[in-house]
Order: structure tokens, then sequence, then C-alpha cells
């Protein structure tokens, strides 16, 4: 058999396992910390199809078997987008994590091609990114960042002031997740470097290294979710691999254990107390078994196909439960923060048994493959554990599935590559491509129009964004932010024919963002305030009672209609807003209630 020519496809499947969650555009993309990922991965992949791309012929059954679920996984995802609540954005995402249709069968094919990577080669990737990552995370704790501005995980003020370190994944929680991968994979490295030399030994260091730094930075991330899936693995390896417990380990936990003290109870740790009061202060972690039993009855409603990918934060609001909202009258639900519960939202039953036999085949796999097999078992279930509070992004994905691939491929024995025909990885190639080049260059483009509007340059962001809007991919929402800063910036400008194209262009934009915005209860809202200031009152109350009907139990467009039926006069409708209103908000805003009170008073006064 004709012997495939493998490096430039290895290359690129390490490269995107090391560069995608690291990597960070500012200044360059409007998303910086989440497209440049997006890119990478789609990217690393073409690349890794145009030089052959190969999957693994293997006497294992646990690749065959990974080789159904990823398929079952593509099958149920495209199902699941053909009939999506809004097929658009099911194929490119949401701005918060694009992790689409594209995204995800880029990551499937990805996983596929993966087994013909020595083993060592991908732990080595994932130790020394991870490693990168988290000495980014440990100075952003102490007040170092050159990327991503602090104001956005730096939280409260005083002695109440916490730090929520994101690393370069955009949020801690994310980050921690990603950590628990990289603390095992570390181990995982630092046992299975059996060659001797000094290049094993300089990756046994480079494993326990990572190990580590990794889990200084999750502590420092403050993610109980993530503290309590290392914790998890942690006792399941030792329950594995039972070790001897010996004088000088007993010395080195005690030493552990007091400088952890020492650094919480000292000075440098007065943003981690902080971080714990908040814990006390919020035992069901913002809400979440709520969120969990409310998305289990959106799911009721679709539980064959869901409601497609990405399309939870649209859809959500309107199965709200009363009590979350009482709870937590202002807050943006973009997941329900469980990877299992957003698959059955997404792609209905189907899709969560595919994954969940895909988690299970990569546990199963591990038994009886070794040391390093159980370190990375032991991982991918404490990162399990930590996904029951978050849910995917593409950095934690592609870890969940690079791991899951890896641990498949472990017990294999007799394999050989057996190449992609060209007829399919040629155009699979130049689709990913396009996809990459399609997505990359809207995001610049943003990103110019952007700089331009903050600049003061405000035509040449309406002219970009035009150039923008001709071609940018479906389903890439920008609407609602576009007009939002136009209208903003419009004031700025003279002549007064300038500006009120720019006010004609911001209120075009809202109208737009009304009709498909991921988040469409936000964008009706919005768009009641462009008409609010053309007091056109019944347009304004349309709006409105559209954003009602998209989000039921947000009190914010109840207590906007409750103020504009006052001043049309109608003061028993305004009562009942106003009312359901302070109802919904829970006393959270003293001015909601200002409003029922002073409504009421007047309702009183007239009959």
């Amino acid at each position: 058999m004709r012997t495939l020519s493998t490096p430039l496809r290895a290359g690129a499947l390490i490269g995107v396992l090391a560069l995608a969650p690291l990597i960070l555009a500012p200044g360059v993309l409007f998303y910086y910390d989440v497209t440049p990922k997006v890119l990478v991965a789609l990217g690393g992949t073409a690349i890794a199809l145009a030089a052959g791309g190969a999957v693994m012929r293997a006497e294992g059954r646990e690749l065959r078997r990974l080789r159904v679920l990823l398929a079952v996984q593509a099958v149920s995802l495209t199902v699941s987008t053909l009939f999506s609540a809004d097929p658009t954005l099911s194929v490119t995402g949401t701005g918060w994590r694009r992790f689409g249709l594209v995204a995800q069968l880029a990551l499937l094919l990805y996983t596929a091609l993966l087994p013909c990577v020595k083993v060592s080669h991908l732990l080595r990737a994932v130790a020394a990114s991870g490693s990168l990552a988290a000495a980014l995370g440990i100075a952003q704790y102490f007040g170092w960042d050159p990327w991503n501005p602090k104001q956005g995980y730096f939280i409260g003020e005083g002695v109440w002031t916490i730090v929520r370190p994101p690393g370069s994944l955009g949020h801690a929680d994310y980050f921690g997740v990603y950590l628990v991968y990289v603390i095992f994979s570390g181990v995982a490295l630092a046992w299975g470097e059996a060659e001797r030399g000094e290049e094993a030994r300089a990756w046994r260091w480079i494993g326990r290294g990572a190990a580590a730094a990794g889990a200084a930075a999750l502590l420092l991330t403050g993610s109980r979710g993530a503290m309590l899936g290392l914790a998890a693995g942690a006792a399941a390896l030792a329950v594995r691999r039972r070790p001897r417990i010996t004088l000088r380990r007993a010395a080195l936990a005690g030493a552990l254990l007091a400088g952890l003290a020492g650094f919480y109870f000292s000075p440098a740790g007065v943003l981690l107390r902080a971080r714990t009061r908040w814990y006390r202060e919020d035992p069901g972690g913002g809400g979440r078994l709520t969120l969990w039993g409310d998305t289990l009855r959106m799911a009721g409603s679709r539980w064959l196909a869901g409601y497609g990918p990405e399309t939870f934060s649209s859809r959500f609001p309107r199965f709200e439960s009363e009590g979350l909202a009482k709870e937590f009258p202002d807050r943006y639900y973009e997941s329900p923060h469980n990877l299992f519960l957003d698959a059955l939202a997404g792609q209905g039953v189907p899709g969560l048994l595919a994954l969940a036999l895909l988690a299970a085949l990569a546990l199963r796999a591990a038994r009886g493959a070794g040391a390093r097999a159980e370190a990375l078992a032991a991982g991918f279930a404490g990162a399990l554990i930590a996904g029951q509070f978050v849910s995917f992004t593409l950095p934690t994905a592609l870890l969940f599935y690079a791991t899951a691939a890896t641990l498949c491929a472990l017990p294999a024995r007799a394999t050989q590559p057996a190449a992609v025909p060209g007829l399919v990885r040629w155009p699979a190639a130049l689709l990913l491509v396009s996809a990459a080049a399609w997505l990359g260059w809207s995001d610049w483009q943003l990103a110019r129009t952007s700089r331009a509007l903050d600049a003061g340059r405000v035509e040449e962001g309406m002219d970009r964004y035009q150039r923008l809007r001709r071609f940018q991919p479906p389903g890439f929402d920008t609407d609602l932010w576009y007009s939002r800063a136009l209208l903003a910036a419009a004031p700025k400008m003279r002549p007064e024919v300038a500006a009120r194209r720019a006010w004609q262009e911001a209120f075009a934009a809202a109208q737009r963002a009304a009709a498909g915005s991921e988040q469409r209860a936000n964008a009706y809202y919005n768009l009641a305030a462009f008409y609010a200031l053309q007091n056109d009152f019944p347009h304004t109350e349309e709006s409105l009672r559209a954003a009602m009907e998209w989000a039921p139990r947000w009190y914010k467009p109840r207590w906007m209609v409750a103020q504009l039926l006052q001043r049309a006069g109608r003061l028993n409708e305004a009562a009942v807003e106003a009312r359901r209103a302070a109802e919904l908000n829970a006393g959270k805003n003293a001015e909601v209630i200002d409003t029922w009170e002073h409504i009421r008073a007047l309702t009183a006064q007239h009959r």
C-alpha cells in the first residue's frame, strides 16, 4: 500500500489544538476573542484535508464506534438546522461563540482526522499552549493584561471587588473548564513520556509545569464548577491509581496546603476572599437549577429535532419561569449553562444521545489502556462535571472531542491510514476555507466600522457597514449593535443633512434587528426607543408589546408600556402593566415601584 505523506496534515491538526484556545485579535476583529478561534479551526481542518486528510482504519472497536457517533452527530446537527426556528442563525452561530452548523461540522471532521496524530504530540500541544493560557490568567488576576479590557472581568467596588480572569477564552467559567483538560493532559504527558533522553525529560517537566500552572490559574478563576471538576477528576485518578502515601508526599501536600492558605489570607488574596463572599450570597450559582428546569420545559415542546443550534438566546425568554425572572430580572441567558441541555435544546433527543454516548465511549475506552489513559480519562470526567455548569464554546468543545478521540485511539493496535477520496476532501476543504474567509472578512469589516464610529468618522463608518451588509454571511447578526452605536454617534455629525442620514440608517438597522436578531425581545425594545424619539406612540406601543410577546416575563417593556399608556390617559391599562412590571422586577429597581405607585395614585384620583 502506498504510504501517505502526513507531516503537513499532522502539523495542521496539532496547530489547531495548540492555537485555537490561545489566539486573540484585538484591534483587528470585532469579536476578537471568538472569531479568531473559529478561523483557526476552519482553516486548520481545511489544510489537514488538502494535505491528504485521513481517517484511521483500525481493529479497535472504539475508533469505529467513534466514527459512527460523529456521523450521527453530524446528521443530527444538519437536520436540526434544516428545521431550526432560525436556520440562518443556526448555520453561522451567535456572536458570543459562533458555534453554529459550520463550526460544529468542521469540529466533527477534525475529530475524525485526529487519531492519525501521535498521542504524545497532542499532549505536548495541549500542555504547552495551556501553560501559556494559564500564565495569562494568573497575570490577569494581578492586574496585567495587554489585550482584554479589565472592566470586563473586574466586578464590584471597594472590598467587594472580585476578579474573574478569563485567560484567552473570554470568560472565567469557560477558561476554568479548559484548564481542567490542561491539568490532566499535563499529568498524562508527565506519566506517558517513557522515552529516554533530554527531549523526553524536558517534555515531562513541561507536563508537570502545565499541571501546576493550570491548577493555580483555575483557583484564581473562582469557577466553582471547574473546581468541582478538578476535585472529582483528582479523586477518580487517586482511586484508580491508589498512590502510596509516603512521608515525603504527605509533607509536600502539607506544604502546598499551607502555601494556599497563606496566599488566601495574604493581601494578594483579597480578591479571592471577596469571591468567597460572593459564593455565600449566591449559593445557587445564578439560579442554574431553575434555568435547567425551564430549559427542559422548552426542549419538551420540540424534543425530536430541537430548536436548532444557537437559537437558545432568542427562543428561551418565552419559556423563562416567573421565579427565574424575578430572581434575575435583567439577566440575559445566552445558553442553558449545561452542555447536555444545550444539545437537547438545540438538537433534540438524538443530539443529546449522540453526545452522551460519545462521552461514555471515551471513558470506557480508557479502561486498561495504561496510566496515560487513566490521567486523560480523569480529566475528561472532571471536565464533563464542570461542563454541567457551562455550555460548549469552540475551545472547550475542541478539547472535549480531541480528548475523546485520543482515548478511543489509545486501545487501537493494528491501524493504517486510509485516504479520504479527493472528490470528498477537496470540496470540503474549499468550503471550509471559503467559510473562514467570509467570516473573517465580515468581522474585520465590522471592527473597522466600530473604530470609525468611535473616532467620530461617522460617514466612513456608515459606508463600511453598508459594504459589510452587501457581503456578510447569513445569520451574521450585527444590526442591533449598529443601530445603537450609530444613534450615539449621530448627534456629533455636521451638517444636519449628514446627521439625518445617520439617524435614518440607525432606524433602518433597528427595524432589521427586530425582524431577525438573536436577541429578539431586546431588539424590539430598542426599536420602541426609536419610535418614541419620533413621538410615534402607536408604533412604540406595538414594538413594546412585541418585546413582551418574545419575553413575557421581562419587566422592562411592561414598565415602558405603563408609562406610555399613562401619558395617553389610558390609566386602567397603565395600572395593569405597571403592577405586573413591579411584580416581575421583584423590588430590584426602586424606579419601577415608583412608577407603579404613581400610576396607582393617579388611577385612584380619577375614579
